[in-house]
């Protein structure tokens, strides 16, 4: 009985998250502008903090406001185009917790 309910509570959190996903995008910038940005905005954060004692949320809201002031927003999944580009938001690092999206072409 305790399994079953497990994997119900798992599917449901599953389905919960699903698209929550979260990208940077900007209607007619290309992938590798997007990214191009985004390293950036990281090079700029390095110069600012060591990465030691550092919460995440420092690192999220310093490449919120970079990627903002560059003309990009947060999109998620399901507002995305069809025809772009996506490279999936890792989990692993605190400043790429979001994806980012972009035309193929320039």
């Amino acid at each position: 009985m305790h399994k079953l309910l497990f994997v119900i509570c798992m599917s449901a959190l599953l389905l919960a998250c699903s698209g929550c996903a979260k990208y940077w995008y900007q209607e007619g910038k290309s992938f590798d502008e997007c990214k191009q940005t985004r390293a950036l905005c990281f090079e700029e954060l390095k110069k600012r903090t060591d990465f030691a004692g550092v919460t995440s949320e420092y690192e999220i809201k310093y490449m919120t406001e970079c990627m903002q002031a560059q003309g990009y927003r947060e999109v998620s999944a399901d507002e995305l185009p069809m025809n772009v580009k996506r490279e999936e938001p890792a989990s692993t690092f605190h400043w790429r917790a979001r994806g980012i999206a972009g035309s193929l072409e320039p």
